[in-house]
């Protein structure tokens, strides 16, 4: 027998060349395309390595703190404090834990940048009395919100002006006079008084209002409360100023001034929060973040000087704020200077019309305003950075279901006061232009008790929060980096100017605030001793770091899973994994604001847990699906090819049946030859896997391209059993006597070439079937592999750990795609070549009786025609259907591919056309018509 075989392979030789071809293009476009899958799980796999772990494993919060869904990212650093210290030493004792990074919100403070305006050139030094008006108009939001502030007035006068000395029951000044606190207030009425006193040329007193206010209300205090600045025009021509608080010293401490400049009241809110410098610097590195000055020291405690307490800080370079403001000055007119001193609603409406000289404007951005303060607070004996009281504490933004299953924040209600105590409320209303007018918070805590006192504020370093930051995979973590929505729309994002959203001055605005004010546990207790809740749970969250985690497997994730059970049985507080968590876009809707912002739909980072296993799964799932349709077209392809040339052979079969081969036999014999022939093309394929591949862009090794040799020996072994089966069957007397192939049933006989095309397709309904199949089979391929390409796309880039891992695979995901629409273009064409072969005996006759090459060709392209609709049209609703089933649903993308690849598909199919037309011409006619 293989003899036999060697003969057959010999003499056959266009036959045998082109199984050999077909296997040779199986078994290598198999080998390469599975090394292109390979290669793609490999770089997903390698590049989701790289970026899978945030700095921490698990988040601990306190108990009951919510702890399903996603992770919102002010949710990391939430003001609602809960764990004790001693929790966290319990924590630290874990085994397996590597680092376990506590971190207390102590609440916002005001810093106060310096942010003046020299007024000089406006003073007209002639004028015994001038006033000068000070316009801010504040914006923010990315310019969207604007809000025109209340005038600031500057007195300057020639005549002695008597600043105050002293607070108490009686208001002393520096020369000794007593006024009583309630006569002055209601000299101002609004103010509570103890303004300057101006000294008149026949020696009367009389009172410099603090402030002109159109409303004592305090949500208005911004817009219609103006504050007075006093300032006595020396006689040497230098100024001192007289709106301030000696604290019973002489005036001659007061300093004079050649320059006439006016400090505005711009306070800029700052999270104040408490770490432990050592593991926070191991878990972020925080300590190489240090621009200036040093890093907090372990131990760092809080100091007391002559001016009272001091608590060192680490100040962030950077503080995340967005909003500039426009300040405009004018010199009022003489008949208005003596409002001043009357205050009122009724002096506030004349100020605030009055007329006077040309404005000249001067901006200030707040965020660079602070940048000048905080480096200026880092030079020894400068002024510290701020004096804090008190601490306010905001609860979360408070948000609500949409009906298009994202979010709403809800607007700030004019009527709900955060839950502050008089004073407390009065000082952040005055400082901030937006207090408590952007967003509405879920239930505010009180302010911490008073602290004793002023706390001097004063930065020890500056760090970087970008440099201190964690990944964009992980951005929801980030603990210190400010938070900037973007727009989640083509409307928002023109209106925000393709920028994020940053906060304002409002503590209690959106988006919330992070920690840019870090000290120490040590240096914070006695603060937390104010009050005795926090004193004893001052912490809000731990942040735990397991040891020995290398890579997503799962090992890494049972030894995070122990851990955190572990933290839960020895503390009972609640706590999230993070392993493996992604940050992925939440789109909320927030309101109108009341300072002209329109209504913006954002894009927030929240965390997702789980988004880790999710992209391993769908890695595996997409390859499973390529190699699984690939397997499928190379061995049609390659069954298709010995098929046919075991119905070339049928003759043959016939004669060796006749002289008493057994059927076994007959089987064995083309068994042999097909599995010969595929171990030949798989050793030619070995020999060209390696170049192929790189044409493609794929790498594959020597010992991948030797799987050329099994792939192909198998293939073709699988692909001849049914013709081994049907060369089996073989039967002498019929097999050697060639008979006309009789329709099935009797149909309408047609004058037209597209009629004769459709009689002849539905003659011979297996070749039909055959031929569309392949079509059907490489157009379903192609809409499958897609769809499920896009699935795995559309799931990984929905969080940005996945939008970084498919970058890496995504062009061997084309490539893939297009293999498989490749073999199945080319099982058709195979099909439809092999066709006219096998049919030549009746082209011959029809060109014997007379029909012209014109429309022979005309014949062969409407059949083709026919098997490209047939073949399409199946194709297309195999991969639709398909695809509904395995991915779960249909979009416009993938219902676009297959109705395109449909139609590409046709006109393929009937240009394929071509090569059986050019075959018509080389039919030798008479041998045909003799056989016949």
């Amino acid at each position: 027998m293989v003899r036999m075989v060697w003969a057959q392979l010999r003499h056959a030789r266009g036959r045998s060349a082109g199984v050999l071809a077909a296997v040779l293009l199986a078994t290598t476009g198999f080998v390469v395309l599975t090394g292109a899958s390979t290669t793609s799980r490999l770089e997903a796999i390698g590049a989701f390595d790289a970026r899978f772990r945030p700095p921490y494993d698990i988040l601990v919060r306190p108990a009951g703190a919510p702890a399903h869904g996603p992770l919102r990212a002010d949710q990391t650093v939430a003001t609602d404090a809960g764990i004790g210290l001693d929790q966290w030493d319990r924590i630290r004792q874990v085994p397996g834990v590597e680092v376990a990074a506590p971190l207390a919100v102590l609440g916002v403070a005001q810093v106060t940048p310096r942010t003046s305006m020299d007024l000089t050139e406006l003073v007209d030094r002639r004028a015994e009395r001038q006033l000068i008006r000070v316009t801010p108009v504040v914006r923010a939001e990315r310019g969207l919100t604007r809000l025109a502030a209340a005038p600031l007035y500057v007195y300057v006068s020639r005549r002695p002006l008597v600043p105050l000395a002293e607070l108490g029951r009686k208001l002393v000044y520096t020369d000794g006079t007593r006024v009583d606190p309630t006569t002055s207030g209601l000299q101002c009425p609004g103010t509570g008084g103890g303004g300057p006193l101006e000294v008149s040329p026949d020696g009367a007193r009389r009172q410099i209002c603090t402030t002109v206010a159109g409303s004592t209300d305090p949500a208005l205090q911004r817009t219609q409360a103006s504050p007075v600045q006093a300032f006595q025009l020396l006689p040497d021509g230098r100024f001192r100023a007289a709106s301030v608080l000696t604290v019973g010293r002489p005036e001659s401490v007061i300093p004079r001034t050649r320059r006439l400049t006016v400090n505005l009241t711009s306070g800029m809110p700052m999270v104040l929060a408490a770490i432990d410098p050592v593991t926070e610097a191991r878990l972020l590195g925080l300590d190489g973040a240090v621009r200036a000055g040093r890093y907090l020291r372990p131990d760092e405690a809080a100091r007391r000087n002559q001016t009272g307490p001091t608590l060192p800080v680490l100040a962030a370079t950077d503080p995340g704020i967005d909003q500039q403001i426009e300040v405009g000055a004018t010199r009022l007119a003489g008949r208005y200077v003596d409002e001043v001193t009357t205050g009122g609603p009724a002096a506030w409406q004349r100020l605030h019309r009055a007329d006077g000289t040309a404005t000249r404007t001067t901006p200030y951005d707040l965020a660079s305003a602070y940048r000048s303060t905080v480096g200026a607070a880092l030079t020894p004996g400068a002024q510290p950075l701020a004096y804090v009281d008190s601490l306010l504490r905001p609860g979360p933004p408070a948000y609500v279901g949409d009906s298009d299953g994202g979010h709403r924040v809800l607007p700030a209600d004019p009527q709900i006061r955060p839950a502050l105590d008089a004073e407390a409320l009065d000082g952040w209303s005055f400082q901030s232009w937006f207090f408590g007018r952007t967003v509405r918070r879920e239930e505010t805590s009180r302010p911490l008790a008073r602290l004793g006192g002023e706390w001097a504020v004063e930065p020890v370093g500056l760090f970087d929060p970008a440099a201190a930051t964690v990944d964009d995979a992980h951005a929801g973590l980030d603990n210190y980096r400010q938070q900037a929505p973007d727009g989640a729309d083509s409307r928002s994002r023109h209106l925000l100017g393709a920028r994020g959203l940053l906060p304002n001055d409002d503590p209690l605005g959106y988006p919330g605030l992070v920690p840019t004010l870090l000290t120490s546990l040590t240096a914070a207790r006695p603060l937390l001793a104010a009050e005795p809740g926090l004193a004893e749970r001052p912490l809000n969250a731990i942040r735990v770091r397991v040891a020995g985690i290398q890579r997503f497997d799962a090992v890494a994730r049972e030894r995070v899973r122990m851990v955190a059970d572990e933290i839960v049985r020895r503390t009972g507080l609640d706590v999230q994994i993070v392993l493996g968590s992604s940050a992925v876009p939440a789109t909320v809707r927030l309101p109108p604001g009341q300072q002209g912002r329109p209504e913006l739909t954002v894009r927030e980072r929240w965390t997702k847990q789980g988004v880790a296993t999710q992209i391993v799964t769908a890695v595996d799932r997409k390859n499973m699906v390529l190699l699984g349709l690939l397997l499928v077209v190379c061995g049609f392809l390659v069954g298709n090819a010995v098929s046919t040339a075991v119905r070339g052979r049928s003759r043959q079969l016939a004669l060796l049946a006749c002289i008493g081969w057994p059927a076994w036999r007959l089987g064995a014999l083309v068994l042999t030859e097909a599995v010969t022939l595929g171990l030949m093309a798989g050793l030619a394929g070995a020999a060209v896997a390696i170049p192929a591949a790189w044409l493609v862009g794929v790498q594959i090794s020597f010992r991948t391209a030797l799987l050329c040799v099994p792939v192909g020996a198998l293939l073709t072994a699988a692909a001849s059993v049914a013709p081994a089966v049907r060369a089996a069957r073989a039967r002498a007397a019929t097999a050697l006597v060639r008979t006309a192939v009789a329709p099935r049933r009797r149909g309408a006989r047609s004058g037209t070439v597209s009629g004769m095309a459709r009689a002849n397709l539905a003659r011979v309904p297996a070749r039909t079937t055959a031929a569309a199949a392949s079509l059907a089979l490489g157009v379903g391929s192609v809409v499958l592999v897609a769809a499920a390409t896009w699935a795995f796309q559309d799931g990984m880039v929905g969080s940005l750990l996945g939008r970084a891992v498919s970058v890496q695979v995504r062009r061997i995901d084309v490539v893939a795609t297009a293999g498989v629409l490749l073999f199945g273009l080319l099982g058709t064409a195979d099909v439809m070549y092999l066709n006219v072969r096998d049919r030549a005996a009746e082209f011959a006759t029809l060109r014997a009786i007379g029909w012209p090459d014109t429309a022979l060709y005309r014949l062969v392209f409407h059949e083709a025609a026919g098997i490209g609709l047939l073949g399409a049209g199946a194709g297309v609703l195999a991969g639709v259907g398909t695809t509904a089933l395995l991915v779960g649903g249909l979009d416009g993308r993938i219902m676009s591919l297959a109705i395109g690849t449909g139609a590409a598909a046709v006109l393929l199919a009937t240009l394929a056309g071509v090569v059986p037309a050019v075959l018509l011409h080389r039919l030798p006619l008479a041998q045909l018509l003799t056989e016949e």
